[in-house]
């Protein structure tokens, strides 16, 4: 026999090569080059699909003692692992580096720019319903909706790339906003949760030396001010970048020239002089342990910062911030004009204008405030009273109907239309006293910020107490995020992009960086304790963290605004001024939607190769509880990428296709099914294998959900079909249409084997799990070599049945391959089975081609006929093959059998157990299949249920308590042991030769096994009443006639395994004993809001009301 050849010595080679290769490159190159210096080396690519590998990536992730992969700044790096030889090679080389260039570079930092986007196919925004919630902690944070696009700072995030084991990887780098062409918007104002510094000088110190402040008072003959730091004047600064007289052409302005050339026109254009004119302030200090520069500059009110792009000198910082000035000065100049304009003082003028506007621009829809009071002063040339909307809101017959949808946004519309318009809103039931106004905090935010003087010498004591607000999230479909890092398998963290989001990150952090530039504001932290809140210093920027652990000198803290978690040296942690907690922590937990089911490991891998770094996305958000459910995409091409599908096309590539070896190669296999035409189906283990095996466990589980679902069969796609045998689900593609009798021949392609299967008894496995639906299939053809040995005879079934009875699902055979296949013929193979205790093994083959009596001629009737095709298969399964196992050893021979004389009955639930309509009913949701169709159990006999149960998996799981069963009716209660390995207590609905269907009676879902997984049910387990009940959600219908599939998706994601507050709407008797609840849902896991779970279906045009 021939040996079986490894890969190993293969494998080797190839780890050799690219470790010397790394080595020579200083210890790490770029993913991107690392198989062109291995092909320059060898002369072709790493061979990774011969090691086994469906991508590079994999590959390398496959030798760890070699090398790792890191992402540094969203590129991958390959890092060679270092050992003693090692690290003396990579010493020398980088003596020898030196050697040749003993000047320092300084390493820039990254920087990302990034802006915020919008679905290209992004239909027109329809009017927000109104939101039952309380006013969220800070509204000066809160997103602006149904606005025009805004101008955000810069964002200032880590820059660096860390890789910590194999848990998960970060991202941070340094983010510029850049706007988009040609928008104007209201300028940003300062947050009042912190005032800027940049307004007063800074106290007298060792860093105020090296700071230069230059204040315009425009305009001015002469710009007399003079630099602090050097003592020249501006004037003689801006004759320093004049061309020389002998030349024709004047030299190109600088910035900083422009941005004081577009302050004075805007003075002239407003007639502003003097102590009137607009103040323009250049303050230039360092910053980081180098000694780099970065300009803050202050145009009347509004504030721009070169940070975080730091320069290594003051004339390059002072251009950098004025080029970030000038792109957003066209909001300062709008604003301006705005307030030059006269205000409308008669309130019958001013209603007149505003509904001719209305009728022009929208008769028959309400209409944003905030565009609507733009659109007034460009029209009419006046402005409208800032009070406008409190005052007339209340007015009933100005023939305008104001609404308020969300916190602090307002709609106005024609009265004539209210009613229609309405009609699609919900009406808000908060009361107006409990929704503060932005000058107003709400009861729940955080005190205002104290002010703490600290003595000289006395920085260590800890400030009060503080906690940071919750964040509150945009009500929009979409929202435009930047991801910061990536966690384990489905784990990613962002940050929203927005004025309101990033753009007050950035000024937070700006502020910041230049308080905490100063040391007598350090308060070195002695005690910390976890849970806290603090200030970190962390590569050269300063950071809101929160304590994990402690260890020692080291902590471990979260950065509260990134989402990662490092550890770092106690020292660098101090308290946390109080007036830096006015803004929430604005790292988001999320996950991407329908990646839930994927391996890790896989899942991670794809993740990291997948997912844009360094730029903004837009994300649709389809679950809007922590861990938030996205949908990726990237719009920064003329086309929408939806990254999803992306990252599940990246895993499939690392769902590797099994396959058989070449010809002589040995490989360990299972027998799965074997076809009276004498084709064999054989699977080969692998870690896909695995994968699919848990992937069809989660899947199994959302099949009873589907059911009354209507399947479309499509030819060319797959299904998880339920098999005959054993009743279990498993991936299955159909072989032809819906026969008369609604049946499918459907194949199972991982199995081998085909059945007829009825409508009934297949699910859609795209809509259940797209993931499922590209692993590749696993069972392999091939046939048995020269088998029969004479070419006359043929298979029959009893040789089927032979070959079955030599090769059990769980043994495992040694497969060799003769001959590869053809287009009409599989390989052909020679089957080995091991017998112990002596370890032989025996062929297979040469067993069944011995006795010829198990074949026939080409006419024996039982052969190769189509109709009476004979179809042969064994399901392996790890759980299968133990359940088998478990049911095998359950009765012993001296079990007593019982009939169903021994099923004593149980007793639902009473109208009298159930509160009066209108009453409060505290529940949990067991069972969801749509708003119509759901069940729920009383919360208050959680206890006891959770009691009975315990009682029962002790008494069922002791083989002393079963006993064998010969038979049930319909209508009676059992204890069922269902896939799970749990006894739950069930009625049975239907008895077949083969099956029992019926009702978990605690549940309300639906089951399919067999007799011998039915047990009786002792008097003491039936004394508690039959806990599920039948329920659905009062006050709506669906808005398309029927509930789709996404429908009841979303409703399953709203409430399925949840304590819910409910409303009883109405009960009744069904069924002569069957309780039936018409229920209001209210989720309150939310401390700061209780959502409807109907106002939810409404708003999301799922549904509508009654």
């Amino acid at each position: 026999m021939a040996e079986f050849k490894t890969d190993e010595g293969k494998l080797q080679e190839v780890s050799s090569i690219l470790k010397a290769v790394l080595t020579s490159f200083g210890g790490e190159l770029p993913m991107s080059q690392i198989d062109s210096e291995y092909r320059t080396v060898v002369g072709s690519s790493i061979p990774y699909k011969e090691l086994k590998h469906g991508t590079l990536a994999s590959f390398l992730q496959s030798i760890p003692s070699i090398l790792k992969l890191q992402n540094r700044g969203g590129q991958l790096v390959v890092t060679v692992v270092n050992d003693e030889n090692i690290n003396l090679i990579l010493q020398q080389v980088k003596q020898q580096n030196n050697s040749k260039c003993n000047k320092s570079v300084q390493k820039k930092k990254r920087y990302t720019e990034y802006t915020t986007r919008q679905l290209h196919a992004n239909p027109n925004p329809r009017i927000p319903s109104m939101l039952n919630t309380r006013w969220q902690n800070n509204a000066n944070w809160q997103q602006q909706q149904h606005s025009a696009p805004w101008q955000a700072p810069t964002i200032p995030t880590r820059p660096k790339f860390h890789s910590r084991g194999n848990s998960h990887l970060q991202w941070r780098s340094q983010c510029l906003q850049q706007p988009p062409p040609g928008f104007q918007s209201s300028p940003q104002q300062p947050s009042p949760g912190f005032q800027s510094s940049l307004q007063q000088p800074l106290p007298g110190n060792k860093a105020n030396s090296a700071i230069r402040t230059v204040t315009f008072q425009l305009p001015t003959t002469q710009v007399a001010t003079k630099d602090l730091k050097s003592g020249t004047s501006l004037q003689d600064e801006s004759q320093k970048t004049k061309a020389p007289a002998a030349e024709k052409t004047p030299s190109k302005k600088t910035v900083k020239q422009q941005l004081i050339e577009a302050v004075r026109e805007l003075e002239a254009e407003l007639g502003k002089t003097g102590e009137d004119g607009i103040q323009l302030q250049f303050r230039t200090v360092p910053c980081g342990k180098r000694k780099e520069w970065c300009t803050v500059i202050m145009i009347g009110e509004m504030q721009v910062s070169s940070y975080p792009d730091l320069m290594s000198t003051q004339e390059e910082a002072e251009e950098a911030a004025s080029k970030k000035a000038l792109e957003v000065f066209p909001q300062l100049a709008k604003k301006k004009q705005v307030a030059q304009l006269p205000t409308t003082g008669d309130n019958t003028t001013s209603v007149s204008r505003v509904k001719q506007l209305l009728k022009e621009r929208s008769p028959n829809k309400p209409f944003w405030w905030e565009p609507l009071r733009d659109m007034y002063c460009e029209v009419y040339k006046e402005k409208l009273p800032n009070d406008w909307v409190t005052k007339l809101k209340d007015s009933t017959n100005i023939g305008l109907v104001f609404d308020n949808p969300c916190t602090d946004k307002w709609t106005v519309a024609l009265a004539e239309e209210s009613t229609a318009s309405r009609s699609q809103t919900p009406q808000n039931t908060t009361k107006p006293q409990d929704t503060p106004t932005p000058q107003q905090p709400s009861r729940g935010s955080s005190p205002s910020p104290p002010n703490e003087k600290t003595e000289d010498g006395d920085n260590t004591q800890p400030p009060k107490k503080l906690q940071l607000p919750s964040i509150s999230l945009p009500t929009t479909p979409t929202w435009d995020v930047f991801v910061t890092c990536v966690e384990d398998s489905n784990t990613v963290k962002l940050l929203l992009v927005g004025e309101h989001y990033s753009g007050m990150l950035s000024e937070l952090q700006t502020e910041m960086e230049l308080h905490y530039m100063e040391d007598k504001n350090l308060k070195p932290v002695k005690e910390p304790v976890v849970g806290e809140i603090y200030v970190a210093s962390h590569e050269e920027s300063w950071h809101r963290v929160e304590l994990l652990e402690v260890m020692g000198d080291q902590v471990k803290v979260k950065f509260v605004d990134h989402g990662d978690a490092e550890d770092i040296p106690l020292s660098d942690l101090h308290y946390l001024e109080a007036k830096f907690f006015s803004l929430p922590p604005q790292a988001l937990q999320c996950c991407l939607a329908g990646l839930e089911d994927a391996p890790k490991e896989a899942a991670f891998q794809a993740l990291v190769e997948t997912l844009p770094m360094g730029k903004t996305l837009v994300a649709r958000v389809t679950r809007r509880q922590e861990p938030y459910a996205i949908v990726l995409f990237d719009t920064s091409t003329s086309e929408d990428i939806n990254l999803n599908d992306k990252v599940f096309e990246s895993l499939a590539q690392h769902l590797v296709e099994p396959s058989l070896p070449p010809v002589g190669g040995l490989v360990e296999v299972y027998l799965t099914h074997a076809s009276s035409k004498g084709t064999l189906y054989v699977q080969v283990e692998s870690k896909t294998y695995k994968i699919l095996e848990d992937m069809l466990k989660i899947a199994k589980r959302r099949t009873e959900e589907m059911l009354g679902e209507k399947v479309p069969v499509d030819l060319t796609k797959l299904y998880l079909a339920r098999f005959s045998k054993d009743g279990e689900w498993y991936r299955a593609a159909p072989r032809s249409a819906v026969d008369p009798n609604g049946q499918v021949l459907m194949m199972f392609v991982d199995f081998g084997n085909s059945e007829k299967v009825p409508l009934s008894n297949i699910r859609g496995l795209q809509t259940m799990s797209p993931l499922l639906a590209k692993v590749p299939h696993q069972a392999l053809p091939c046939c048995l070599d020269n088998v029969p040995s004479n070419p006359e005879l043929k298979w029959t079934t009893q040789a089927c049945q032979r070959l079955l009875d030599l090769a059990s699902p769980d043994t495992p055979l040694l497969l060799k391959v003769v001959s590869e296949g053809t287009a009409s013929r599989p390989p052909s193979v020679q089957l080995f089975k091991r017998l112990l205790p002596q370890n032989e093994l025996v062929s297979i083959n040469d067993t069944l081609s011995i006795d010829t009596k198990l074949f026939g001629s080409e006419g024996d009737s039982n052969n190769n006929s189509v109709e009476k095709e004979v179809v042969l298969s064994q399901v392996r399964s790890q759980q299968s093959s133990c359940a088998s196992g478990a049911s095998s050893q359950s009765c012993t021979p001296c079990s007593p059998t019982v009939g169903p004389d021994s099923f004593p009955p149980c007793f639902p639930l009473s109208l009298n157990d159930i509160p009066d309509v209108g009453s409060f009913f505290d529940v949990f949701v067991t069972y969801a299949a749509n708003p119509y169709h759901f069940a729920v159990q009383p919360w208050k006999m959680a206890k006891k249920f959770e009691e009975l149960s315990e009682s029962m998996q002790n008494y069922y799981h002791n083989s002393a308590s079963l006993k064998k069963v010969s038979a049930i009716t319909v209508g009676q209660y059992c204890a069922l042991k269902h896939t799970d390995d749990i006894w739950y207590r069930a009625q049975v609905e239907v008895v077949t030769n083969l099956s029992v269907i019926g009702i978990f009676v605690d549940f309300g879902d639906r089951f399919v096994t067999s007799l011998d997984k039915v047990q009786p049910l002792i008097p003491a387990f039936c004394t508690l009443p039959c806990l599920a009940i039948r329920a659905e959600l009062s006050g709506i219908k669906a808005a398309n006639k029927d509930w789709s599939p996404e429908d009841a998706c979303r409703f399953r994601e709203l409430v399925d395994h949840k304590d819910l507050v409910s409303v009883v709407h109405s009960k009744n008797v069904i069924n002569t004993n069957t309780l039936f609840l018409s229920l209001v849902l209210i989720d309150t896991s939310d401390k700061t809001v209780d959502n409807y779970i109907n106002d939810i279906l409404v708003e999301e045009q799922r549904a509508v009301g009654l």
